[in-house]
Formats: C-alpha cells, sequence, structure tokens
C-alpha cells in the first residue's frame, strides 16, 4: 500500500488543447490533485564507447494506488518539487496471495522526466 511509504503526492495531468494556429497543444490541467506516491529516480553512469565518454542514464518509476485511473498519454507533476513526467508504461505486479485489506496491488509507472532538472 502506497499510503503508509509515500515520499511525496502528484497531481495527474491530462487534457488538450488548441493554440492560436487552431494546431492541437497539451493544456494538462490537473484532474486527480493529491495523489499519495512513492517516486523513485535513478542514475547510472555508463561508458558510451562509440564516442568514448561517460553518460548518466536516468530512469524514474512510480508507485500510486491502486484506485488512481492513469492512462499512458497522462502526465504527472510532482506537488513536492514541481518536477513534470511523461508517462511511458502502466503496470500492475502479480501477485499469487491478496493483500490484508482484500486490496488489489498498487500501480507501478515507469516514468520519463520532462522539465529541467535544474540545479
Amino acid at each position: 500500500m502506497v499510503a503508509e511509504v509515500a515520499n511525496t503526492t502528484v497531481s495527474l495531468m491530462r487534457g488538450v488543447g488548441y493554440d492560436e494556429y487552431g494546431d492541437i497543444s497539451d493544456d494538462m490541467a490537473a484532474v486527480t490533485p493529491g495523489i499519495p506516491a512513492v517516486l523513485i529516480e535513478t542514475s547510472k553512469s555508463v561508458f558510451d564507447p562509440a564516442t568514448q565518454t561517460p553518460r548518466t542514464v536516468r530512469s524514474a518509476t512510480c508507485r500510486v494506488p491502486a484506485w488512481t485511473k492513469i492512462l499512458n498519454s497522462d502526465q504527472l507533476r510532482d506537488d513536492l518539487t514541481g518536477s513534470v513526467y511523461s508517462i511511458e508504461d502502466v503496470t500492475r505486479p502479480p501477485t499469487l496471495i491478496t493483500t490484508h485489506a482484500g486490496g488489489r496491488e498498487d500501480l507501478v509507472l515507469t516514468l520519463r522526466r520532462v522539465t529541467a532538472s535544474g540545479v
């Protein structure tokens, strides 16, 4: 259960709009604010043999409660830092037993940061 170990809250962003030229643009509005979440960012240094330079590969994973209605086209905003992430994958881990409360497993999201990380 996410609520017991949450390290942040996130807002689910969804929607499109039209710009002044009539083109579709992301108009991401907070649809579901304040979702408890466990957001973990990791980085790993790797050596790129093609360019002979070290690279840093960053990834982000997030766990949200099972009741969250998430689409792959949505974005998440970390309410604590303001960072925005696009959702690459939504999975529900398989389980062989039910939880004590009889609830479902939390959703696991694979994320990619949209906003710059800053300093």
